[in-house]
């Protein structure tokens, strides 16, 4: 039986919103979490995981005593991401000798040949060990930086041929077409920006450009969200909080100001000290969230006859043109595992738009990309979905001096343009930058 009121009532079930729900138990507040369908938290980076996030986790369950993140990697499997360009098909995810062998192959122009032999000096099971302690490192300083909110400034430590390759990363990741002609670079960024952070970019501030380093040569699991959220469901049910797959039927609002919510399954009317939503907002609820950046809905095809398993698809790949990188189409995503799973095809969120309009362009993008890559055709369906894509290619910022670790990003929950006072984005976009990483910090909030 649910309570009239909670301290805090969280909107959106997903991996963070659960995390959340459970430090708050710890916190002796009350804790409703509501999984209503509309309010999805699907996102790219909060399922295919790096290092970085993986060691976020982690320190997570063990500073709240949550066995399920302390074991998380019982809940990972290998995956790959897959970067497809105009010029170039860049296969990551395997150990981080692997994926640094790739990247040198597609970017020669970050190995300087008089370095070439440096590479192959060291095993690669002694680069893979010392990746993944420089990983480490550097995801423990961001830590502690983002409790101190200071700014982080990170220097390389290891070879010196490798120092110069993230050297020439930096250089070049960001180089203006003016100078260097061509888009390589615009496009790795491109797509990197949507596998780590599902945000458009075009340009990386000084305290993005190791955390992008790093996650372009990490191997990558596929979280088994399934299995990990059934688990800590559980785990907050015994922990005092509640729990209930519910749509919101109705939101009470009185000056600004959140007042309390019906639930469509006849629980009464709940009221809250806090709003907290951990989701892509949908289109029909009496407030939005605003922003200065423009925001991607998407389509998806699915087959029509899909055996529903908790085993997730496991490769992920991501494709684009260098005609499409700040067009209205500026990309696509195939996520399969033994075959076609989805395929995803995002529209701007414009007054009026609705999914249906863009179906057919998606349609003959998804035969294109069916006979150029390897997946086959199948029988589908077409759908809208919630999950959004942030397109922030218009954000033009040429600091040389790091920002803080959290720093947040302009979002707020309003209707009528005006913040509503008792809620608050907790969504994948919270942050400016470090994705998943910087929610693990700043999770555990006010």
């Amino acid at each position: 039986m649910l309570k009239n009121r909670y301290q805090e009532i969280l909107i959106g079930m997903g991996l963070m919103s659960l995390v959340r729900g459970l430090i708050s138990c710890k916190r002796k507040r009350s804790t409703l979490l509501i999984d209503d369908p509309r309010f999805s938290g699907e996102s790219y980076h909060y399922h295919y995981l790096g290092e970085m996030e993986i060691q976020s986790l982690i320190r997570l369950g063990k500073t709240y005593e949550i066995p399920e993140l302390i074991e998380l990697k019982n809940f990972l499997l290998p995956a790959s991401i897959e970067f497809v360009t105009s010029d170039l098909r860049l296969r990551l995810g395997k150990t981080p000798f692997e994926n640094l062998r790739e990247v040198l192959r597609k970017f020669p122009e970050l190995l300087d040949s008089s370095d070439l032999d440096l590479f192959y000096n060291d095993s690669p099971e002694a680069f893979n060990e010392y990746f993944i302690d420089e990983v480490k490192r550097y995801e423990s300083s961001c830590f502690e930086s983002s409790k101190r909110n200071k700014n982080f400034r990170y220097e390389l430590q290891g070879p010196k041929w490798l120092k110069s390759v993230y050297s020439k990363f930096v250089e070049l990741i960001n180089r203006e077409y003016v100078a260097s002609k061509d888009l390589k670079f615009s496009g790795l960024i491109h797509l990197l920006g949507l596998s780590a952070e599902e945000k458009l970019k075009t340009y990386l501030p000084p305290e993005e450009l190791p955390f992008y380093f790093f996650r372009l040569l990490s191997p990558v699991y596929r979280l088994q969200d399934f299995f990990l959220s059934t688990q800590l469901k559980r785990r907050l049910l015994l922990s005092g909080g509640d729990y209930k797959e519910s749509t919101v039927q109705y939101w009470q609002f009185h000056e600004r100001k959140f007042e309390n919510l019906l639930l469509a399954s006849f629980e009464g009317v709940i009221s809250g000290d806090r709003v907290l939503f951990f989701a892509h907002l949908p289109e029909d609820v009496p407030f939005k969230v605003k922003t200065q950046f423009n925001i991607f809905r998407k389509n998806q095809m699915v087959p029509l006859k899909r055996l529903t398993s908790p085993i997730p698809p496991t490769e992920l790949t991501f494709i684009t043109q260098d005609e499409l990188l700040g067009s209205e189409t500026p990309y696509r995503v195939v996520a399969q595992s033994n075959g076609l799973a989805n395929y995803q095809w995002p529209y701007p969120d414009l007054p009026g738009s609705k999914a249906e309009f863009y179906f057919k362009e998606m349609q003959d993008f998804y035969l294109s990309d069916s006979s150029n890559l390897p997946f086959y055709p199948l029988t589908t369906e077409s759908r809208g979905m919630q999950s959004v894509s942030m397109d922030l290619r218009t954000l033009r910022d040429y600091r040389k001096s790091e920002e803080f670790i959290l720093t947040r990003l302009p979002l707020e929950i309003a209707t009528e343009d005006k913040s509503i006072q008792g809620f608050e984005y907790w969504g994948p976009f919270r942050y400016r930058g470090l994705g998943l990483m910087a929610l693990c910090y700043g999770i555990e909030g006010v």
